[in-house]
């Protein structure tokens, strides 16, 4: 699979083996055409990338920090009983701080029960504070148990000339856009746009032109072909999904379900 050197490289050669920008400039370029692919792909419906991390509610306590280093944008979050795996997981929707309160009506915080483990969220928010993210549960927990957070890595440029960058199937696509980025920095030896004699100065804008054309329609052509991928990485369904089995969670002597605010009763 093509690294980073190859890559550049092969850059190099789609240029016509300029003389000029340097390495460093190119790598730039190309470390910005890498963190863009990334991102596009995690705009995607897909999960391209992902990773969870386990915190424990606490009894009392509201707001919680995410310890993870890579953590990106939260997509799934559930509570679990790992010691009984007949009990449903239960998952925990998202809701806006400001807008918690529209989506439960009820105590602030829950009455410690310390003889309890059941997930009692309602909500749950997270934001951003003292450049690191945070997230609030609604209401605040009585008791003790542990949430399940799945997350979109945060994107990562690459660290090291040896490194893999992206989806290798579509690195002829990074390529082209860096070589795009690159171009106008380019010389060919004596061929520059402060050449001495215009000839020179006409070359280098005939050649700019020439390649821009080139790399440009193969840019669209190339970008078409992403585009469709991450359109159809998975297959959204329309219809409500109603879990197996969904009686299991019903509590038949009060008509109420007994695992979570958010779990379906019946």
């Amino acid at each position: 699979m093509p690294t980073i050197i190859d890559n550049l490289q092969r850059v190099r050669m789609l240029l016509g083996e300029p003389s000029k920008p340097e390495p460093h400039i190119m790598f730039e370029m190309l470390e910005n055409q890498i963190s863009h692919h990334l991102s596009e792909l995690q705009n995607s419906n897909a999960n391209w990338s992902v990773s969870s991390i386990v915190i424990p509610a606490t009894s009392g306590q509201e707001d919680y920090l995410v310890s993870a280093q890579d953590f990106g944008k939260p997509f799934w979050v559930y509570w679990e009983n790992p010691t009984q795996i007949q009990w449903p997981r239960c998952e925990i929707p998202f809701a806006q701080l400001q807008n918690a309160d529209q989506f439960y009506s009820g105590p602030r915080a829950l009455t410690p029960n310390s003889g309890s483990n059941l997930g009692t969220a309602s909500t749950i928010s997270f934001y951003r504070r003292d450049n690191a993210w945070w997230f609030r549960l609604t209401p605040i927990p009585g008791n003790t148990y542990p949430i399940t957070i799945w997350y979109e890595t945060q994107p990562l440029a690459p660290s090291g000339l040896q490194d893999v960058p992206g989806l290798t199937a579509f690195h002829h696509l990074i390529r082209v856009q860096t070589a795009l980025s690159v171009l106008p920095h380019c010389e060919w030896d004596d061929v520059k746009p402060d050449a001495k004699e215009n000839r020179l100065v006409n070359a280098w804008t005939m050649k700019q032109a020439r390649l821009a054309d080139a790399l440009g329609r193969d840019e669209a052509k190339f970008q078409a072909q992403f585009s469709t991928y991450i359109s159809t990485l998975q297959q959204a369904g329309i219809e409500q999904r109603e879990p197996f089995g969904m009686e299991c969670d019903v509590d038949w002597d009060s008509g109420y379900g007994i695992f979570g605010v958010n779990q379906h009763n019946g």
